[in-house]
């Protein structure tokens, strides 16, 4: 079964760059077993990152967060297996783990590479 992920996203321009946002989170209803539902902090939050790396558009690919693509959505991401997460550089991991660790890249989708069939996302407009 390939993931669904869900994004809280602040939309960017055609240009390729980081933004700052104080405001997304990610989080996952469907994980490993024994964990349930969770919500990654977001950047900067308790120190790990940055809010200036946040999010990371681009119009030649997916969705991105996180100053080292935590999560990075390829283009076309349905039809290969080129998009990753790879928690730990900005968002922070589950309780317990780090940067590095096997489960930082396995946690969302059960494996570091995959193929989405589905991938949400969402803003906020003012």
């Amino acid at each position: 079964m390939s993931p669904v992920l869900s994004f809280l996203f602040t939309p960017l321009g055609s240009s390729c760059s980081y933004q700052y946002d104080s405001k997304p989170f990610l989080f996952s209803l469907v994980n490993k077993p024994g964990w349930g539902p969770v919500q990654l902090s977001p950047p900067g939050a308790t120190g790990s990152g940055s809010y200036s790396y946040a999010i990371h558009g681009c119009s030649s690919y997916g969705p991105t967060f996180g100053g080292g693509h935590d999560i990075y959505i390829a283009d076309q991401a349905a039809s290969n297996t080129n998009s990753y997460t790879y928690l730990g550089h900005s968002y922070e991991p589950p309780t317990g783990y780090s940067y590095g660790s096997y489960l930082a890249y396995t946690f969302l989708a059960g494996t570091y590479t995959f193929s989405p069939t589905e991938v949400e996302t969402f803003y906020e407009s003012t």
